[in-house]
This record gives structure tokens, C-alpha cells and sequence, in this order.
């Protein structure tokens, strides 16, 4: 991992947060391989740097992929089966279909342009390699950059091993010699950076000559080793330059030649000194918390930290005592601190340290149940809290903590007395794997811990909450259209229910839903009608669904009436996800009777709820809809953008569409219309349009530029900016030539716009753009009617 500290941004690279210092010959040969190879990877030891040269080389390189930079940690991930699913959470693929992960993923990646960078992959090593097989083979313009300590061995594969930053002439390994001149020594990277770190760590240092051949000695000691030096670095609070280089003699004394050969090499030893030494400068309190924070795989806050590492042994570590202790090692630079301080975590050489030190002390057990009981606690609150306020701040909360779930989950199943609990977990955080996309996931803990459970309790009872757990897992599986895997669920939850319980309504929701799935409406209606407790999140489902029902069988009063209800509940609650469906239904039922003004509000009112809970299964049924009204109201360009993107975002979820084959059916239609409307020409090129919008400008796309008549405002639809641009100056009597000098662009990039504008227009010379645009200009000279010109 990189050496330096790293907070997540909301977008695709994570930010540096302290300087990048040197590399300017490596940044420009791994520029060079990149350029060269779809597939780089950078080796080299533990704490060399890898990370924060590949983060520099990403982000030099965003401009160069149509499609960006996406970075993707590994480190947390322990579960090779994850790794597609991990990547494809990066990349803000829902993992909502029943198809095998890696080969949606290919698929989604097929015809894109980007720059995935996969940090950290020593551990995965083999499944990492067929990853960046099956991607490269499937994705001719997708371009692979992975960090780890050895090569993945791909066909293809160019690698660079990155070397220790530039150290001082005239110090052998030792330190002893004599350094160059100070001017030499100041260029040298290894000692930029340590005068860089120190610099952060004491307000006003500066290295003055006297202090150079000191630090020259320390770097050389520390053989370059960007995380050593800035350990080191640190130390600087308490100790002066030439304390540090006498006691890090000391640490190379004390390792010695032999230890150094069973550690792997001098290199090892380098590393491991420094952090062996952070290590010796620590209180006792201070050892104990920074071995027992390495339980949590990814970050933590506070509260988890005092939860899960705090005692009440004499000699131990109280929880009212965690804060101090964990402050001082972010001090030390032991922990990092994140998101403002309200999350730490630790960097992975520091972690494999701190692991060694608590296998030592014998406290694995004790403190992977902990872990697992302060998250499974997580999950249950949020499962309880599931119908009613902030779900959105839950689910987020959740997808924060997704590595410490998932090493929750991973000891829960592979601890057999644990394995009730990792059913339970699994179940509880069903609303996260719907939420967030993540079916695929949900279903393979499920499954786990189905497989792993007794299906019985000491009685002979069915296991508590089995049945549950039965009935989630059908769910998730019929929303990826594995209809007749939800189908051996639900019979398998019905044989173990009890029949006057919420047990038996889940089953028989379950059961409703595949029906309804496989457009047998009839057969669906009684079982979604029955009577079932309230104030469950999943029970509550059912109201949509009958609102759908009843909408798609003609019977539209009886399905607002179901729509009504769930806002009146919902709204009461605090609820916004099933509010979400029960609005796309009334949208829908408004459509049904003709009132398109209502039911575009209706479909732009889903849109931004499904939007705010990140729910993109929701969010292709709203893109849909609201492509449906434009077409209504006669915006038909806008429709078939809409379409396209709608169509995009149901590819990329991978789950069949919403509400089973009576919708998709009336869906045909619909496009059918629209289609004819426009004509096959006009049709494909605004479809085209909207399948290349990404989900963020297809949602801004339907939530902007409509009037409350659903009609476009805009009357230079469908140009683009730069297309309305240049219209304009083909209206003034500009040849391409002269268009293109006068927006300083290409003479073959106008013609390529002249081309869209005459096929968007349905018009075939440049007569007929003069007057469309003449035509715009008429109504009025303000600046609104005019074209808008990029800036």
C-alpha cells in the first residue's frame, strides 16, 4: 500500500493529501509502459510506494480515457469469490443479476474507454490475473494498472519494479562515507521527502548543512524506503536528526545479519526495523490497541474501535481509555485519519505488523467475535430502523463499513458455533443488498450461511430465523430473474413456517412475487392481497406490487387507491423507499387515464427519490417512465434519449425488467410509438445519444429543461451545444472551413457535427439549418433565444 495518507473523494481516485515528492524518471517510464501495454504492473517491497505512483500516473492520465480513472482497493478484500463483485461496486455496477459477475462485468466494460487500477493485489494474485484476462479479452480499449508485490503472469503484461527513492553519492548501505556536496544531497528524493515530511511534522523545519550529511546517513540506513522515511519523519517531535540516525543504528544492531536472512532480504529488514522501531517507541497501551486493530480490515470510527478493542482486564486497555491511545498513534502515524477524523485506518505493512504482534497474544477469538457482534449489532439496528427515517444515511453508514461486514460475515461462516449469527447478519442486511445493488453478493452470504447453519435449533425446532433467511435469499433471486431458483426458496421456507407468524406472510409474498415476475397476474393478486402485519419494510412491498397489479389489469382506481396507501404509511413512517415504487406506480396509473401532465410530476417525483437512496433498479423504471410521458406529450426526441438511457441503465443493472412481461409488453408499445413518430433515422440518433449518457446525466437529462406541461422548453432541441453553435454560424453563410478557424477546432470535427445536425434535423442541406434556426430566432432577440456557446 502506498505510504502516505489517502482520503476517499467523491469521485473515482481517492486525493492525495501530502506532497508527491520525485519519481519524475519512473513517472515517465510507467507513462511509457502504460502507453505501450493495456496491461502495467507495478511490483516492488512492501512500503516502496507503489500506490502513490500509480494514484500520480491515474490522475495524469484521466484526460486520456473517454470513460475515466477508476481505482479499486483490494486490500480489505479477503474472498477471491468477491472479487469481481468488488470491482464491479467500484465501477457503480449493481450487482442485481443472476449471471456469473466476472462475465457481466465484461460485458459492461465491452465498449468502454477507461483506466481501472487495481491496488494491491498480492494476495489475489491468481484471481486477479484471470480478472485482467477476461476483462482485456472482452474490452479492446480498456487499460489495466495493478500494484503488488509480485506479477500477475498475464499474456501481454508489462511490468516495472519500482525502486526505493534516490538516495545521497558517497554512503555505502551502512551510512558510512563521506555524502557529496550539500546542493547533491538536498536533490537526492529520499531526502525530499524526508525534509517534506519533517516540515509537516514540525511548523518551520528547514534542513540547514549541518543536519544534511545526518539525514543523508538516515535515509541511506533507511535504504530509500518511502514509508520508513516517513516513519521516521515522525519522530522528529521528540528527537532531534542525529538522535534518530543513533537509535535506528541501534534497531539494525539489534535485528542482525541472521534475523535479516530469515526476513527476506536486507530490504525486509529496512522496513521492518522502522516499523519495529515506531513499535518500541509505543507505551504498552499503545502496543496493545495497535495489534488489536488490525481485526478491522478496512477503516473504523471511534465508536467501533472502543467497542471492539477496550477490556476491563487490569492490565489491559479500557474502553474509556481508546481515544487517548488511539490519538497518540495517529500522532506516530501508526493510524491514519480520515473523512475529518471521523474515520481511521491503518496502512497494510502497519496492519501485517500489528497482526503478527496479536497472534502472539492469543486474543484472535475473543476480538473476531467482538468485531462481528459490534457489526452485527450495525446490521440489526439498521434492519430494525429499515421502515421509517434516514434510510438513506443507514444505507450509507452500511456501505462504509461493507470490508468490516464482510469480515464479519467470513468468520461468522467459518466458526461453527458461530454460523447462526452469520444467518442472521445476512438476513438483517438484506435492504443493503437490495438497496445498494448488490444482489449477487446478498445471495452468496445467504447462501453460505444457509449451507453452513443447522437447519435445526437444540430442540429440533426449525432454526431461528431460517425461514426468513429462506425467503430473502428467493427475494433477491427473483429480482435477477432466477425465477425458478426464488421458486425451491419459497417451497423451502413454506415447509418450515409457522403458519401464524410473519414467517408465514414472507412466504407468501414470495410467492406472489415469482407469479407476478412470470406475468401470471391473476394467480399473483390473491397472494399479495392477503392480510399481513405492517410496519416491515418487505410486508410494505406488497403495496406497490398491487398497485402495479391492478394498474397493469386495467383496474386503475383500485391501484391508486393501493398507491395512496402506502404514502399515507410511508410518509408516517418516514419512509422513502417503498414511497419511491408506490409514486412510479401512480406515475404509471396516471398514464393509464390519459392525465400525462400528472404522471410526468408523478415519474420526476420517483426519479429523485430512487436517486437519493441510490437505488438504480428503481431509477431505470423512473428513466423509463418519464420517457414514456415525453413521448405522450410530443417531445419525442427527448423520449427516444430517454429510452436509450434507460435501456443503458437496465444493461447495466442486469436484472429482467421491473414488473414482469405485462409491463414490458406495454413498454414495447410505447417505443413502438415513438419510434414511428420520429422515424427510423431520427429514432436511432437520439436513442444513440441517450444510450451514451452516463446514469448521473441521463437523471440530470429527465429532471431538467420541462415546463409543467411535460413539453420541452428548449426550442433548440435536439442540437447540442456545439451542434447549436455551429447551426448558428452555418445560418450566417460560414463554410466548415471558416466555422472550424473560427471556433479553433478541426475542419473534419465541424463536418462529423454538420453530419448529426442534418440527421437529428431529418434536413439535407444546409439551406434548411439556416432556416430552422432562423425560425428560432424569431420569436424573440434575448439572449435566451440564442444558442448556447461553449464556454
Amino acid at each position: 500500500m502506498a505510504s502516505v495518507a489517502l482520503e476517499r473523494s467523491a469521485g473515482r481516485l481517492p486525493a492525495e493529501v501530502t506532497r508527491f515528492v520525485g519519481r519524475r524518471s519512473e513517472l515517465v517510464e510507467a507513462r511509457r509502459l502504460l502507453e505501450a501495454s493495456r496491461l502495467v504492473t507495478l511490483t516492488g517491497a512492501s512500503g516502496v510506494g507503489k500506490t502513490r505512483l500509480a494514484l500520480r500516473l491515474a490522475a495524469d492520465a484521466q484526460r486520456s480515457y473517454a470513460d475515466g480513472v477508476w481505482f479499486v482497493d483490494l486490500s480489505a478484500l479477503r474472498d477471491a469469490e468477491l472479487l469481481a463483485h468488488t470491482v464491479a461496486e467500484a465501477l457503480h455496477v449493481p450487482d442485481q443479476s443472476a449471471r456469473d459477475r466476472l462475465d457481466m462485468l465484461a460485458d459492461h466494460l465491452t465498449d468502454r474507454h477507461l483506466l481501472l487500477v487495481l491496488d494491491t493485489c498480492e494476495h489475489l494474485v491468481d484471481p486477479c490475473a484471470m480478472l485482467a484476462e477476461v476483462l482485456l479479452r472482452a474490452s479492446p480499449r480498456l487499460h489495466i494498472l495493478a500494484t503488488s508485490r509480485e506479477p500477475l503472469d498475464v499474456l501481454g503484461e508489462h511490468t516495472m519494479v519500482l525502486p526505493p527513492l534516490s538516495l545521497p553519492a558517497g554512503l555505502d548501505q551502512s551510512g558510512s562515507g563521506q555524502a557529496g556536496p550539500a546542493e547533491a544531497i538536498a536533490s537526492s528524493d529520499a531526502v525530499a521527502l524526508f525534509a517534506d515530511r519533517a516540515a509537516a511534522v514540525v511548523p518551520g523545519f528547514t534542513l540547514n548543512e549541518s543536519e544534511l550529511a545526518a539525514v543523508a546517513r538516515l535515509c541511506t540506513r533507511l535504504e530509500g524506503i518511502p514509508l520508513a522515511i516517513e516513519l521516521a519523519a515522525v519522530r522528529l517531535r521528540a528527537l532531534s536528526v542525529e538522535q534518530l540516525v543513533d537509535r535506528l543504528d541501534d534497531r539494525f544492531r539489534l535485528l542482525g545479519t541472521h534475523r535479516a536472512q530469515r526476513a527476506g532480504g536486507s530490504r525486509h529488514q529496512t522496513l521492518r526495523a522502522a516499523v519495529q522501531w515506531s513499535h518500541e517507541l509505543c507505551t504498552p497501551q499503545e502496543e496493545l490497541l495497535w495489534a488489536r486493530l488490525t481485526v478491522f480490515p478496512g477503516g473504523f470510527d471511534l465508536a467501533s474501535a472502543e467497542y471492539v478493542c477496550g477490556d476491563d482486564e487490569p492490565d489491559g486497555l479500557p474502553s474509556d481509555a481508546v481515544y487517548e491511545t488511539l490519538a497518540r498513534l495517529v500522532e506516530k502515524s501508526i493510524v491514519l485519519r480520515e473523512e475529518g477524523g471521523r474515520r481511521y485506518r491503518m496502512l497494510d505493512t502497519l496492519r501485517e505488523y500489528g497482526g503478527d504482534l496479536l497472534t502472539g497474544l492469543d486474543d484472535v477469538p475473543r476480538l473476531r467475535r467482538r468485531h462481528r457482534d459490534w457489526f452485527l449489532g450495525l446490521a440489526v439496528y439498521a434492519e430494525t430502523e429499515a421502515f421509517g427515517a434516514d434510510q438513506a444515511e443507514r444505507l450509507t453508514r452500511l456501505s462504509r463499513e461493507h470490508a468490516n461486514l464482510r469480515a464479519a460475515l467470513e468468520f461468522s461462516v467459518a466458526t461453527p458455533d458461530e454460523t447462526p449469527h452469520a444467518l442472521r447478519m445476512a438476513a438483517a442486511l438484506a435492504t443493503f443488498w437490495f438497496a445498494s445493488g448488490l444482489l449477487g453478493e446478498g445471495r452468496h452470504w445467504l447462501g453460505k450461511a444457509l449451507a453452513a447453519a443447522p437447519e435445526t435449533g437444540p430442540e429440533g425446532e426449525p432454526q431461528p430465523g431460517r425461514v426468513r433467511a429462506l425467503c430473502l435469499a428467493g427475494l433477491l433471486a427473483a429480482l435477477q430473474g432466477d425465477l425458478e431458483a426464488a421458486e425451491h426458496f419459497q417451497e423451502d421456507a413454506a415447509e418450515l413456517a409457522n403458519c401464524s407468524s410473519l414467517e408465514r406472510a414472507y412466504t407468501v409474498e414470495l410467492a406472489g412475487l415469482v407469479a407476478f415476475f412470470r406475468g401470471d397476474l391473476e394467480a399473483a393478486r390473491p397472494l399479495l392481497a392477503e392480510p399481513m402485519p405492517g410496519g416491515d419494510i418487505w410486508t410494505m412491498l406488497r403495496l406497490p406490487l398491487l398497485a402495479a397489479l391492478h394498474c397493469l389489469t386495467g383496474d386503475v382506481d383500485r391501484a391508486l387507491e393501493y398507491c395512496e396507501e402506502c404514502r399515507v404509511v410511508s410518509e408516517a413512517a418516514g419512509d422513502q423507499w417503498c414511497l419511491a415504487y408506490a409514486t412510479w406506480v401512480r406515475g404509471l396509473a396516471y398514464c393509464f387515464r390519459g392525465e400525462n401532465t400528472v404522471a410526468s410530476g408523478e415519474a420526476l417525483r420517483a426519479l429523485r427519490l430512487m436517486r437519493a437512496l441510490n437505488d438504480r433498479l428503481g431509477g431505470a423504471m423512473a428513466l423509463d417512465l418519464a420517457a414514456g410521458c415525453s413521448g405522450f406529450n410530443g417531445a419525442h426526441e427527448r423520449s427516444a434519449r430517454l429510452f436509450g438511457a434507460a435501456d443503458r441503465l437496465w444493461t447495466t443493472v442486469g436484472a429482467p425488467m421491473f414488473f414482469g412481461p405485462a409491463y414490458l409488453a406495454l413498454r414495447d408499445v410505447v417505443v413502438g410509438e415513438v419510434r414511428a413518430m420520429l422515424g427510423e433515422r431520427s429514432w436511432q440518433v437520439c436513442y444513440d445519444e441517450g444510450r451514451r449518457l452516463s446514469i448521473d446525466e441521463a437523471m440530470d437529462y429527465a429532471l431538467d429543461q420541462r415546463d409543467a406541461g411535460g413539453r420541452d422548453t428548449d426550442p433548440w432541441e435536439p442540437l447540442t451545444r456545439r451542434e447549436r453553435e455551429i447551426a448558428a454560424l452555418v445560418a450566417e453563410g460560414l463554410s466548415n472551413r471558416e466555422i472550424a478557424q473560427r471556433l479553433v477546432i478541426a475542419k473534419r470535427t465541424v463536418d462529423s457535427h454538420l453530419e448529426h445536425i442534418l440527421a437529428k434535423l431529418e434536413m439535407a442541406s444546409r439551406t434548411q439549418i439556416a432556416a430552422w434556426v432562423a425560425e428560432r430566432l424569431r420569436p424573440a432577440s434575448g439572449p435566451a433565444s440564442r444558442p448556447a456557446r461553449d464556454a
